[in-house]
């Protein structure tokens, strides 16, 4: 684990020695002599205790408990008489190892280790005849088990600690039962043992799809409105304070920062309670073959919907902090799903929860053992600061668009199924209804009337299939939400046939499609020049160690004579390019303008390009492909300036340098493209000189 320089002030507490060791708790079972174990849960507590838990590999029923404590506490346990036989003490750094035979808490626990005591746990509940995997170890709180039968996974078997918390499981899988959660099996009062029906599925995650997100928010509105929270307990949150002066603890150069978001921290929502899950997140959703279900409602209580969504969120932000490209996406998708299923929560009251909540999960990293726990935890703290300063940014209108009922009587859908979305930008939802299904386009900021327009326009000038080139009808548009509906055109995303036997075929017609599209007069007065592609480009790369790109396409753009201007698809590459059986349709043309036709040229070689990086490649391998389709481009036209287009390709991959950034599977490319592109267009400037 690398520690955070300011950390090593704990590390040098005289009352931890010991304190290191078990932050490395695998490491300090194996110098006592035993291996196969992984980190579970760590709690530490500053000057008092580190305790870690410690699970075998294969999920089997032998965890272990790893502690430190100060000196007179260790003496004390050191003491018990029922730890002197089989707990492992490492007396100079005031550290016991414990299995859980000889565990404390939870108290049945202990009853796993034997096959008797065992088997009659498992009846009480409900779950005679299974065997038992370990999933999850919290020393002294719970533990969580899979139940199997001879059919398979059968239930989730959990043992709580304390008597409160049993209870308000008790309480939570029951009402989870009656709503979207599991079925409940039965419960063990005197064991604190509970049982619940397994779900199938998997686990949701940014990387499921939007609409899985949209369904999850649906899931949790239907949840909330299931009946009255009577019975629930309140729901009780820790004080910003002193999360903060936790964080200061673990990381004093942070202190000040965490400090500074606590005063800043809103109360707690005042709106209508209802039963909340209490702990939700992307996690706690499985995504089965039939529904959403809401799994693991141990802290059920009762409290502003926006709390739930606040925890979901959070977790999301630190699912995009450790690298997921669609968290903020997915985020957006769940409020969005939750208030078109016709759940109520403001913007406000969702930020002040979903403040609260990234506070509460500062030290994450740190319980899980991350590498870069401390870096993560300055970003949550800067993640809090946006979230108070700019509130929930979801799309504007987008709950609207994803609730057909709110369409009619001007659109009759009977579903509507997220496709795309950028946050606070633009979404693209895909409506099913009598007449087949159609896509609707929106924009955050207005309703878009340039974009339909420019679409139609080009079907008007010949873009309409008929030569086998076309682009798709528009079929109508809404003020509120603003939203303008195309037909979805049938055929297969040129991506998906790079790979294929027939690429080079599709290649070129792309090319001669795209060709066409540069003969039609422009059907915009906008105009995108070559000082506008210099200007995204020098954004892209400003202030940082790649900012000489945009100096040395700078250098290059201003020995370039200008050029006749055609009508711009503006972004495009294989994924706007829907190829057909006997039209190849060109898509998303929202950013049409009048420009140099080398640019959406080079901007599609740059995307193969950095496709064959960002797969192991040197950037030619698909040389080939490219070829097809410049080939293909110039059957229409006359004579080509590959020059100019090939300064538009290392230009446009220079861009990619800051949108592999954003993307965890791309990252490893950045250097790979910066090198890439800074030989070409430096080679080019010395061959001009």
């Amino acid at each position: 684990m690398r520690l955070h320089p300011d950390t090593q002030i704990a590390l040098r507490e005289p009352e931890l020695p010991g304190l290191a060791g078990v932050l490395d708790a695998p490491a300090l079972a194996a110098r006592a002599g035993l291996g196969g174990l992984r980190p579970s849960y760590l709690l530490y507590k500053p000057w008092t205790s580190c305790v870690a838990g410690l699970m075998p590999e294969g999920g089997g029923l032998e965890p272990w408990l790893a502690a430190t404590y100060p000196q007179d506490r260790f003496n004390e346990v050191r003491a018990r008489p029922e730890w002197q036989e089989g707990a492992i003490f490492l007396d100079d750094t005031q550290s016991v190892l414990v299995p859980l035979s000889l565990a404390r808490k939870p108290k049945a626990a202990q009853a796993l280790a034997d096959p008797e005591r065992r088997r009659k746990l498992l009846a009480r509940v409900g779950l005679d005849g299974c065997a038992l995997t370990l999933l999850r170890y919290k020393p002294g709180r719970r533990l969580v088990l899979r139940a199997d039968g001879p059919e398979g996974p059968r239930a989730i078997l959990k043992l709580h600690a304390r008597e409160a918390d049993f209870a308000r499981a008790v309480a939570g899988a029951q009402f989870g039962a009656a709503s979207v959660g599991a079925d409940f099996i039965g419960a063990c009062k005197r064991a604190r043992a509970i049982a619940t029906r397994w779900v199938p599925g998997h686990v949701l995650h940014p990387a499921a799809g939007l609409d899985a997100f949209v369904r999850a928010g649906g899931a949790l509105a239907a949840a909330h409105a299931a009946r009255p929270p009577q019975g629930h307990a309140p729901l009780t949150l820790a004080e910003p304070k002193t999360l903060a002066q936790h964080i200061g603890w673990l990381l004093p150069g942070l202190d000040a920062d965490a400090r500074s978001v606590a005063r800043r921290m809103p109360p707690v929502p005042e709106s209508a309670a209802v039963v909340l899950h209490g702990d939700f997140s992307a996690d706690q959703i499985v995504h089965g073959p039939e529904r959403m279900q809401i799994v693991d409602w141990d802290r059920t209580c009762a409290g502003p919907g926006a709390y739930d969504l606040g925890t979901a969120l959070a977790a999301l932000d630190l699912d995009g902090l450790r690298g997921a490209d669609a968290a903020e996406a997915a985020g957006d998708a769940l409020v969005a799903g939750y208030r078109a299923a016709g759940g109520r929560a403001s913007d406000a009251d969702i930020a002040a929860c979903r403040a609260r909540a990234l506070l509460a999960r500062a030290d994450d990293g740190f319980r899980v053992r991350r590498p870069n726990w401390d870096v993560e935890a300055a970003g949550v703290l800067k993640r809090i600061d946006r979230v108070l300063d700019h509130g929930l940014h979801a799309t504007a209108h987008l709950d609207a668009a994803l609730d057909p009922r709110v369409l009619r009587p001007q659109f009759d859908a009977s579903s509507a199924t997220l496709i795309r979305l950028k946050p606070r930008r633009r979404a693209l939802v895909r409506y099913r209804g009598p007449g087949g299904v159609v896509l609707g386009k929106m924009r955050a900021k207005g309703q878009d009337a340039v974009a339909p327009a420019v679409q139609a326009g080009l079907r008007k000038m010949g873009l309409d299939g008929r030569d086998g080139i076309g682009v798709p009808r528009v079929l109508g548009s809404f003020a509120d939400p603003p939203l303008w509906l195309q037909e979805e055109v049938a055929g297969t995303p040129l991506g998906q046939l790079i790979d294929g036997q027939d690429a080079a075929m599709a290649m070129r017609r792309a090319g001669r499609a795209l060709s066409r599209l540069h003969l039609v007069p422009p059907q915009s007065s906008r105009r995108w020049r070559h000082a506008d592609e210099l200007a995204v480009l020098s954004k892209a790369v400003a202030d940082g160690p790649y900012a000489d790109l945009a100096t040395l396409a700078a250098e290059r753009l201003a020995a370039l004579p200008p050029a006749p201007e055609v009508g711009l698809h503006r972004d495009f590459y294989f994924d706007q390019v829907v190829v057909g059986h006997d039209i190849l349709w060109l898509v998303d043309l929202d950013l049409h303008a009048r420009g140099d036709a080398a640019i959406d040229v080079g901007n599609f070689l740059a995307h193969l390009t950095e496709l064959d990086l960002r797969r192991g490649g040197d950037g030619r391998g698909y040389a080939a492909l490219a070829e097809s389709f410049v080939q293909g481009y110039a059957v229409l036209g006359g004579p080509l300036d590959h020059a100019r287009i090939d300064l538009f390709h290392w230009l446009s991959l220079a861009r990619h340098v800051a949108i592999a950034r954003r993307f965890a599977d791309r990252r490893h490319t950045v250097p790979v493209i910066a090198a890439l592109c800074r030989a070409k267009l430096g080679r080019a400037k010395l061959q001009h000189a």
